[in-house]
């Protein structure tokens, strides 16, 4: 198993105290265009080992609204709405990496999609709606 996190991803300063619960996280690159990742630990896993949805969704969560935080330069959002899709399973030691890519943006709204990967390989997909608060 390989040293993580890497030397080009630094730790996430997480606040949200459920984040800091499931965290930590770490991210690489600039705002805007950063990747994000965290690796799978016992608290992750449901009783079969496999990676919880339930922390693939705060995951989800986590990476997209701070791709829309940086998106927005720090602009207050909320979560609309989500779709997702469960791919295939991860397991403890996995290290989990998303980029989120912006699909498109409104005055008041921002559509944003993460393809999660281990390994190269995707293992869950998320689209997401954020609404800009203030903005209507």
């Amino acid at each position: 198993m390989s040293a993580w996190p890497r030397p080009d991803f630094s730790e996430i300063d997480l606040v949200d105290p459920f984040e800091i619960h499931v965290g930590p996280a770490y991210q690489q690159g600039v705002p805007g265009s950063r990747r994000f990742a965290f690796r799978v630990d016992g608290r992750h896993v449901n009783r079969r080992g496999v990676l919880h949805g339930g922390m693939l969704l705060t995951f989800a969560d986590l990476s997209l609204g701070a791709a829309a935080w940086d998106m927005t330069d720090r602009a207050p959002c909320v979560t609309l709405g989500m779709q997702t899709q469960f791919l295939k399973p991860a397991r403890l030691g996995d290290i989990v990496e998303v980029q989120p890519h912006l699909m498109r943006r409104t005055r008041a709204l921002l559509f944003l999609r993460g393809d999660f990967m281990v390994d190269d390989e995707a293992i869950f997909t998320a689209t997401s709606v954020w609404k800009l608060l203030g903005q209507d």
